[in-house]
């Protein structure tokens, strides 16, 4: 947690206009190539706290979603209620629950269930409800023709999630959906392919160059 700091902050709920406390990442340093990033191309965080403060949760209505969509406030965080207490990776639960209360993409409830699941990896908790989530969701959002999204990226991460889940014959087909506009490389995609093919099923740890390539950033600055 050394490079990573959370802020105290008060924040209005969009939807019953209740005054809280919740917490803020305020400091996250930036990727480089010794950031540990995994195949599904998500971030490994130090703390399951830190994935789950990119959400907020009202703890009058339970309204949850990301935090950037809560106003603050100018009250202290001192003299409001707090947002109530939740195990980390179950906030996304709640942030899923909302998003289909209010009709939200599926494409937007995928990405929450994926967080979901990668907060329950940080938490050291069983994750897999998550991941089938993160399946369906996804597996709706494909199917709709009607967003214009990357969907050669999210066709390799949907590779991820059935490789994850040991569905290799879905993840190969997936993984010959990727084309040059994922932006990946193709040693990636085709790495990923060969590892569904002989029913592997591990995470996998993004090495240095890859990381580069995928985020285009470079080796970290020493300080003098």
């Amino acid at each position: 947690m050394k490079f990573f700091k959370l802020r105290h902050l008060t924040v209005v709920c969009p939807e019953c206009q209740t005054i809280f406390a919740t917490y803020e990442v305020a400091r996250l340093p930036a990727i480089d190539l010794t950031t540990p990033i995994e195949s599904d191309l998500h971030r490994i965080l130090p703390d399951p706290e830190l994935r789950s403060s990119l959400l907020a949760m009202c703890p009058n209505c339970i309204y949850t979603w990301w935090l950037s969509s809560f106003k603050e406030h100018f009250y202290l965080p001192q003299v409001v209620p707090d947002s109530p207490p939740t195990e980390p990776a179950k906030k996304f639960a709640h942030a899923v629950a909302s998003g289909r209360k209010h009709n939200v993409h599926t494409l937007d409830r995928a990405v929450l269930a994926l967080n979901g699941y990668w907060c329950a990896m940080e938490e050291g908790v069983d994750g897999s409800k998550f991941l089938s989530l993160a399946k369906n969701e996804l597996a709706a959002a494909l199917a709709d023709p009607s967003w214009a999204g990357n969907r050669s990226r999210y066709n390799y991460v949907m590779g991820e999630i059935l490789r994850l889940s040991g569905e290799y014959d879905g993840a190969v087909k997936c993984y010959e959906k990727v084309d040059s506009s994922a932006g990946l490389p193709t040693e990636l995609v085709a790495k990923m392919k060969e590892f569904a093919l002989y029913g592997n099923k591990s995470t996998v740890r993004l090495p240095p160059h890859i990381v580069g390539i995928v985020f285009n950033c470079a080796q970290p600055v020493n300080p003098a």
